[in-house]
């Protein structure tokens, strides 16, 4: 996840304040710390928490609904504040997004009101009918998760999932001229793949692979051990990452990660992201690895969450748990062990 940077960028990628360089390719960057934007540059929403699957590495722990989700009014009333602040970039997951009953009307709700959005799904609901319906939202992509080149190591990965069909989907939204993404998360597992997987999403036709280092999150913390693959495989993939970049330069985009969550943190802590992380209860995750929630969208404006957000990356409770989490990985295993920061 890691591509070059576009013309259009002011500033390097960590402090312009989005996760990754190609989330803004498209976007014009003026500014270098988040407390220069009054606004976020971009929402990573997780719209709901039910899924279809059982995957070892989920972040989210997904896999039954919140009983306090949003309902459509809520949900349709956030996509405002996103389009009312001009927000230039959303991102839609789960769980699994395409099991909530109005994700098509909230995806058409904001491009049709010019916000770039990027769907990340299993694939497994997407027949000819959605493809058809994808391509009429004009998104800036849709991210398909296939983690190996066989059918064994996706679905040793994904319980519950289906190689064949998720395959098959990527076919049909390239069929119909969606512009469609794989993500691979590298295992003990399956890294031994990532060079087939390649050569897989380019005979596919997929505009994009992304890849990067397992994130010790939520279920991938639970499985650590069984998951994690050593710096040895990291090395082996990261070189065949390098070489493969070069085979498809000017035909596949290939984007890799090369740092961790701890990695991540380090950084954060003193330069926090110009994003926002939405969980489906409304709620505002300070960043993924993190318990902190900053905000509520039932109690506070979007506009008022991200002021929140900013204050809330100075808190002590915030820098000194972040801190321990850096000396002791292990406390990520906390992540979403929820804990709402007083901010008023």
């Amino acid at each position: 996840m890691n591509p070059a940077l576009s013309s259009t960028m002011k500033t390097d990628i960590r402090k312009s304040g989005v996760n990754t360089v190609e989330e803004l390719e498209d976007i014009d960057i003026v500014g270098s710390n988040v407390e220069d934007f009054d606004a976020p540059l971009f929402i990573a929403w997780q719209l709901n928490s039910a899924c279809n699957l059982d995957c070892l590495h989920c972040c989210e722990e997904a896999g039954h609904k919140m009983p306090d989700e949003f309902n459509r009014d809520e949900a349709i009333d956030f996509c405002r504040q996103i389009i009312d602040l001009k927000i230039p970039y959303a991102a839609i997951s789960g769980g699994e997004p395409m099991l909530c009953p109005h994700f098509f009307e909230l995806a058409e709700m904001l491009t049709s009101n010019g916000v770039s959005l990027k769907v990340e799904t299993n694939g497994m609901f997407i027949g000819d009918k959605e493809a058809k319906r994808f391509a009429k939202l004009g998104m800036r992509s849709i991210q398909i998760s296939i983690d190996g080149a066989t059918a064994e190591a996706h679905e040793i990965m994904r319980k519950r999932g289906d190689f064949k069909k998720t395959v098959d989907a990527c076919k049909l939204l390239i069929e119909n001229d969606v512009n469609t993404e794989i993500v691979f998360v590298p295992t003990k597992f399956n890294i031994h793949e990532i060079g087939r997987a390649i050569d897989m999403a380019y005979c596919l036709g997929v505009y994009g692979f992304y890849t990067g280092k397992i994130m010790r999150i939520g279920r991938a913390a639970q499985n650590w051990d069984l998951l994690c693959p050593s710096e040895e495989q990291y090395a082996g993939a990261f070189e065949i990452l390098k070489a493969k970049q070069i085979q498809y330069d000017g035909k596949m985009k290939i984007y890799y990660y090369p740092y961790d969550v701890i990695d991540e943190l380090k950084y954060r802590l003193y330069h926090p992201a110009a994003s926002l992380l939405v969980i489906p209860n409304g709620k505002v995750k300070l960043i993924g690895p993190l318990p902190f929630l900053c905000g509520d969208l039932r109690r506070q404006s979007l506009k008022d969450i991200w002021k929140r957000y900013k204050k809330a990356w100075k808190e002590k409770a915030v820098v000194d748990f972040t801190k321990r989490v850096i000396n002791d990985p292990q406390l990520l295993c906390e992540s979403n062990r929820w804990v709402e920061l007083y901010l008023e």
